[in-house]
């Protein structure tokens, strides 16, 4: 009985090992059991115990912000095959990449209701075509009625963590199919809809982006402009410096590169760390780059496969805290093809991240990062399990 004893109290003291209870944000929703952003991938995500769900968003032709990864629709519905829409296939350069096909922005909201969702990797989540062609796509406002209605029949509330996508495209280099300027301010808007919405709904809510100054207009005035009650991620492509644009543009935050005019106040202001060209993800993890962060975010989404490479990381969770900035890594996957090799699963995976204080994870697999949670961190105070 009293090894019984000890080796209960031994289980539970290894449990006790993580240093933040991490939050589990549904990338796309369950998006490795359903197709990505779809109303059953959230849905479900909530069900297995989700902290947030992860809605990216783009705008219609007539200005609605949707939830879609990107702009360009083909990869994860059917627009392809409708035959209404054929002469609606073009090329754009988005963040100085060349792509083809069809565009969020070249279709009213109504057109869009034609389409049907399809799962974005088909060879190697095939189980997930099962649910191809049944969902359409949502709006910002329809995954908010998600949350709301989750909580009012499962008595728990759910965050919302949003994602700005090319923002500089949209707002001053994207043109529309009829050569028209897209001339949108998807971040202005967000904060347009989300005040309306903190009005009666007190989810907690992030917003992310991979571009800057965007983030910085909304530190130094959106946020108080629009009574916004939201924290702010500095999401973190490639910090080797090596895939620089226009090999690639992943290294660089494309506002930095293109420098419209919506970034002429961040320049001035931080022309000594930002001013010169060449600037890269790398630097903002410098002191002098965590020092910048703090100014604007409340944390720092990395690249997962940079972050932890060799188990070496850049920055440890409590350099971070010093700076007064969160870690969410992204993002975690389950299949072969995306785990580490010196893990055999992506709970063994997520149980390290998790023992190292990560403050939250980006996975495709709520229940697995669920459950391991709860298996790893089950003796910690889950105090800030959700945010203020």
């Amino acid at each position: 009985m009293r090894f019984s004893c000890v080796f209960l109290l031994f289980s539970l003291s290894s449990q006790a090992a993580c240093p933040a209870w991490p939050l589990v944000i549904a990338h796309r929703g369950a998006s490795g059991d359903y197709p990505e952003h779809s109303e059953i991938a959230y849905w479900q995500a909530m069900l297995q115990g989700a902290d947030f769900i992860e809605a990216d968003l783009v705008p219609t032709k007539d200005g609605v912000l949707i939830s879609r990864h990107e702009n360009e629709l083909s990869q994860s519905t059917n627009i392809a095959e409708l035959p209404q829409f054929a002469e609606r296939k073009t090329r754009k350069k988005v963040d100085g990449v060349m792509v083809e096909g069809w565009f969020s922005e070249d279709f009213t909201l109504a057109e869009l209701r034609q389409i049907k969702l399809r799962e974005s990797k088909p060879l190697i989540r095939p189980a997930n075509r099962l649910y191809n062609d049944q969902y359409g796509i949502l709006t910002l406002a329809e995954v908010m009625q998600l949350v709301q209605r989750f909580e009012q029949q499962h008595g728990r509330k759910v965050g919302l963590y949003l994602e700005t996508k090319h923002p500089t495209f949209f707002l001053a280099e994207g043109r529309l199919l009829d050569g028209h300027q897209i001339n949108r301010n998807i971040s202005e808007q967000l904060l347009q809809q989300l005040s309306v919405w903190q009005q009666t709904q007190h989810n907690p809510v992030y917003i992310q982006s991979f571009e800057i100054s965007n983030l910085w207009w909304m530190r130094q005035q959106g946020l108080q402009k629009y009574q916004v009650n939201a924290k702010l991620v500095q999401l973190i492509g490639d910090i080797s410096g090596t895939a620089l644009y226009p090999k690639s543009n992943f290294a660089e935050p494309w506002d930095l590169v293109s420098r419209p005019a919506s970034t002429q106040a961040l320049l001035h202001q931080q022309q000594d760390f930002i001013g010169k060209a060449g600037f890269h993800y790398g630097a903002l993890i410098t002191p002098a780059g965590l020092t910048f962060l703090s100014q604007y975010v409340d944390g720092i989404g990395p690249w997962k496969e940079q972050w932890f490479a060799k188990d070496k990381t850049p920055a440890s969770p409590q350099q971070l805290k010093s700076y007064g900035l969160q870690l969410h890594p992204y993002t975690f996957r389950a299949e072969t093809e995306f785990l580490p090799t010196t893990f055999a699963t992506l709970k063994d995976e997520l149980q390290q991240r998790y023992q190292q204080g990560v403050d939250g994870v980006f996975t495709d697999f709520t229940a697995i990062a669920v459950k391991t949670r709860t298996e790893t961190c089950a003796l910690k105070s889950k105090a800030n399990h959700l945010p203020d």
